[in-house]
C-alpha cells in the first residue's frame, strides 16, 4: 500500500529542509575566499601601532596624574593665599584702628 499523500510529507519536507541548508553552506562556502581576501586586504593597509605606542600611552597617563596633582596643589596653594589675605586685612584694620583710636586721645 502507498502512503496517503497528505498536504506536506514530512519526509519530503525533511529533504526540503536538508537541500536549503546545503544550498546555504555552499553559497557561504563560494562566498569565503572573497571574504578571505577582502579581510587580507584590510590588515595590510592597516598600519600596526609603531613601537613607542605603549610608552606614549604610560607618558599619556603619567602626565594626566601630574595634572591632576599641580591642581590638587594649586588649589592647596590659593586656598593659603586666601586666608593670608584674611589675616592682613584684618590686621591692617586692626592697625588703622588702633591709630585713629591713638589720635583721638
Amino acid at each position: 500500500m502507498a502512503k496517503p499523500i497528505t498536504a506536506v510529507d514530512p519526509e519530503l519536507q525533511a529533504i526540503s529542509d536538508e537541500q536549503a541548508r546545503l544550498e546555504a553552506a555552499i553559497a557561504a562556502t563560494i562566498a569565503e575566499p572573497v571574504r578571505l581576501k577582502k579581510q587580507l586586504d584590510e590588515e595590510r593597509i592597516t598600519l600596526p601601532p609603531t613601537d613607542d605606542f605603549i610608552d606614549r600611552e604610560r607618558q599619556n597617563a603619567f602626565e594626566e596624574r601630574a595634572t591632576r596633582g599641580k591642581v590638587r596643589n594649586e588649589h592647596k596653594s590659593q586656598r593659603r593665599s586666601l586666608m593670608l589675605l584674611i589675616l592682613f586685612v584684618t590686621a591692617s584694620a586692626c592697625l588703622v584702628a588702633w591709630g585713629i583710636k591713638l589720635l583721638g586721645h
